[in-house]
């Protein structure tokens, strides 16, 4: 009787004292169940509503941001100021190139912020209602709004977007505009109120919605006598419905205009750094 050798698997199931899993039977793999991940999609997920989201914020990088700095711990290999960044995803975009979006809420707000020299930080959101709080601020040396808790007040232009992407995907972002880029603000709302289409008719024209056009957000240098820093620029783009699944995108950017609006969806919270609150921009 021929004797079988032992493989270094039995010698040390036999050593051990553990019996070996005996090997599957052709009939058990084929009854045994599979992963079908498009089967599962969103699983886990049934609890959560556009309340537990929060849009990721736009920002440009500058001078002082610790993204383009080697020695700070925010460090990012390749960032430079004038970058557009996604804050949360650390993504950068070439700010000389810029970024094609699509427009979809604006919300004026007043945030309310430490003071960088006392540790900063987002205090309160106060929305458009913070205007009356305008009356109680004094201005200090370097020209920002004091409120009486020694708190600053920052007057904030807040656009959400869809971001379209180089392969014709779209994102939802926010984008803060304070400080020196509230006249890039302003003349994007003129262009944006002003623009005229024909009606269908041929009776005359409308002001479409603000989600009708794309544009092209960049970042120029700007300067005055105190400094120099990076700034957005806004240029017109292409209609909406002429963009490879305009259809879709339009519908997308109605549908993040009725969730802001209703206040079902939210911005991600600020972030006090150099590359969002901007009072390091000369004014």
């Amino acid at each position: 009787m021929a004797i079988k050798k032992k493989t270094a698997a039995s010698k040390a199931a036999t050593k051990t004292g553990k019996q070996l899993p005996a090997k599957a039977s052709k009939q058990e793999l084929a009854t045994a169940p599979t992963v079908n991940l498009e089967d599962d999609a969103g699983l886990g997920q049934e609890n959560m509503g556009s309340e537990d989201f929060a849009i990721p914020r736009l920002s440009i990088l500058q001078d002082l941001s610790p993204q383009v700095k080697k020695t700070e711990d925010g460090y990012i290999d390749g960032a430079e100021a004038g970058d557009i960044i996604d804050l949360v995803s650390e993504s950068l975009h070439d700010g000389t190139e810029g970024i094609q979006v699509v427009p979809c809420a604006y919300r004026r707000s007043h945030i309310e912020w430490g003071l960088r020299e006392n540790g900063g930080g987002f205090i309160n959101d106060h929305g458009a209602e913070g205007a009356a709080l305008l009356s109680s601020c004094k201005k200090d040396d370097r020209g920002r709004l004091i409120l009486p808790s020694g708190n600053q007040l920052v007057a904030t232009a807040e656009y959400y977007l869809l971001v379209i992407g180089e392969d014709g995907s779209f994102s939802p972002y926010v984008c803060s505009m304070t400080s020196t880029q509230l006249k890039a603000s302003r003349k994007w709302n003129t262009m944006i109120n002003q623009l005229r289409i024909p009606k269908q008719d041929g009776s005359g024209t409308f002001n479409p919605a603000m989600f009708y056009l794309s544009y092209n957000m960049s970042t120029v240098p700007q300067r005055n006598d105190q400094g120099s820093w990076f700034g957005w620029k806004i240029a017109p783009s292409d209609s909406v419905l002429d963009l490879d699944d305009g259809n879709e995108i339009y519908l997308a950017a109605r549908a993040l205009r009725e969730s802001v609006q209703s206040g079902e969806l939210k911005a991600a919270k600020p972030i006090s750094d150099s590359s969002v609150e901007d009072d390091d921009a000369p004014m």
